[in-house]
């Protein structure tokens, strides 16, 4: 497995690499540090870093208040806070940028940064809320309850539950900000210029590839140094965690305060998940049923070769991420993971540089003419989260039982199968839905890379939002977000059904 992850995934990076530092005009290898470059790259920096301190921030304060506050309604909206972690940020990009529109006018456009921002944090909130969250409900409840001993609430909140969570904390805000500096759809969408927007026009659009090239390696240096800086939590970081058995964590109850809680969770929940779908209903409705009918006809003929491609995706994210977990607990392999994370923090846009500029080749024609080079781009991007999830489960089976069943002389064949398949079954449901939603919404190096003939349905609405009418976009969108939830729907009573017997949650 690790040879293949090399000569498939990593080896088009050290081809990139090289690419660049081997061209042929000395003097052009560094012509792309130039000042407007340098400030596209400072208002790129600022606003990931401000969409992860807003997401972080509010996902911070919603881990704490569901975690360890006990009150009415804290399940549903764990549950509910997740959601927008399950959509694709363009279908929030076609919402929002079209509302600001519908308020605005043609004036819309100064807020697009600030539009880029607030979709950014909205949508990446959950991922913060599941880290930090997942943190605070490992810590041992004799730690709080030694410490309320000796000092106020206020007090061993800041001495003892807040250091323990900083490492949470700090990679929700890295793991943010890298997500964020990397994405393609959202300032797409909003026709905001950033890093990622750049490369992907003087690549695709300029044809200038010494630039795109030179300007790739600038942004893979940066997520680098942004990746290492905090490696050794970032490889353990968690995304969705199964809830613990017989968890330690302690919850207070609260008397005051709890009308201002579901003040809070119901305002994030209004803005994050209901009304982009009310924005985009109200852009639909400026059409008429002629918009409907041809939004359907322009979709239709891309939803199967989307399905068949994101579930064929999943399935090979699924089983590589199992095999990755599997075998960095039983026999302590950590190269797959760290080869897996090295690629997961490569932007978009530059995989997709990578991928064609490696595979763009007579002798492997067979993968860049093919869905194969886009089954690849999806293990590269999402590999590394599936392989968190099903590594987080399997930290909650006890090595006790698979000791006992080598004493009672089961292989170790017949306990992956008859024991740690079996409860890993939560684990492996979370990341297939995850990884099915992630494949379906990726837009950023699928749109790079997809071969010729091939239509995919987020490809489809981006190139056509181009031109199209807002209200033909909206309901293309629309179209999409439904699809996409009956999806997800579908998915969760599959496994209802086939798994019953196994009680499940995501975090």
């Amino acid at each position: 497995m690790p040879a293949i992850l090399l000569t498939t995934l990593v080896a088009p990076l050290a081809f990139l690499i090289t690419d660049w530092f081997t061209q042929t005009d000395k003097s052009a290898l560094f012509a792309f540090l130039n000042r407007t470059t340098l400030l596209l790259i400072g208002k790129s920096l600022l606003m990931a870093g401000l969409s992860a301190f807003f997401a972080t921030l509010a996902g911070g304060l919603c881990s704490f208040f569901l975690h360890k506050l006990s009150f009415k309604w804290n399940r549903f909206y764990k549950i509910a806070l997740v959601m927008p972690l399950l959509i694709s940020p363009y279908i929030f990009a076609v919402a929002w940028n079209g509302g600001l529109h519908l308020v605005l006018g043609n004036d819309a456009s100064i807020f697009s940064s600030a539009g880029v921002v607030l979709v950014h944090s909205l949508v990446f909130l959950p991922l913060a809320f599941i880290i930090i969250g997942s943190a605070l409900s490992q810590i041992n409840a004799t730690y709080e309850e030694a410490g309320l001993m000796l000092v106020s609430f206020k007090k061993m909140l800041v001495r003892i539950i807040l250091p323990l969570v900083k490492p949470a904390i700090l990679i929700s805000f890295l793991l943010v900000m890298i997500f964020s500096l990397s994405d393609f759809s959202v300032p797409a969408y909003f026709g905001v210029q950033t890093f990622t927007t750049e490369i992907f026009t003087q690549f695709s659009a300029l044809y200038n590839f010494p630039l795109a090239i030179g300007q790739s390696v600038l942004l893979l240096t940066i997520c680098f140094a942004i990746m290492f800086s905090e490696a050794k939590y970032l490889s353990d970081s968690p995304f969705f965690t199964i809830s613990l058995k017989g968890n330690t964590s302690k919850k207070y109850s609260i008397n005051r305060g709890k009308g201002f809680l579901h003040l809070w969770f119901w305002f994030l929940l209004f803005i994050s998940l209901v009304l982009p779908v009310v924005l985009l209903t109200i852009q639909s409705s400026a059409g008429n049923w002629l918009i409907i009918k041809k939004a359907w006809q322009l979709l239709e003929p891309t939803f199967g070769y989307s399905l068949g491609l994101a579930f064929t995706g999943t399935v090979i994210i699924t089983l590589s991420a199992l095999w990755i977990a599997y075998t960095a607990r039983v026999y302590n392999s950590k190269l797959p993971n760290s080869l897996m994370m090295i690629i997961f923090v490569v932007p978009s846009t530059v995989s997709g540089i990578s991928l064609i500029r490696f595979y763009n080749h007579p002798s492997l024609a067979f993968v860049y003419g093919s869905f194969l080079i886009i089954l690849l781009a999806y293990l590269g991007r999402f590999g590394f989260i599936a392989s968190r999830i099903i590594a987080n489960g399997l930290k909650q089976i006890p090595e006790s039982l698979m000791e006992a069943a080598l004493l009672a002389g089961a292989s170790p064949v017949k306990i992956f199968f008859s024991i740690t398949i079996p409860l890993l079954i939560p684990s492996l449901l979370a990341t297939f839905i995850l990884s099915f939603i992630l494949c379906w919404g990726e837009l950023g190096v699928v749109i790079m890379v997809y071969p010729p003939g091939a239509e995919l349905m987020n490809i489809k609405t981006f190139t056509i939002s181009a031109n199209a009418p807002l209200a033909l976009t909206s309901t293309m969108t629309l179209l999409n977000l439904c699809i996409t939830c009956l999806l997800i729907a579908m998915f969760l009573l599959t496994g209802r059904v086939l798994f019953k017997k196994y009680s499940y949650a995501f975090y």
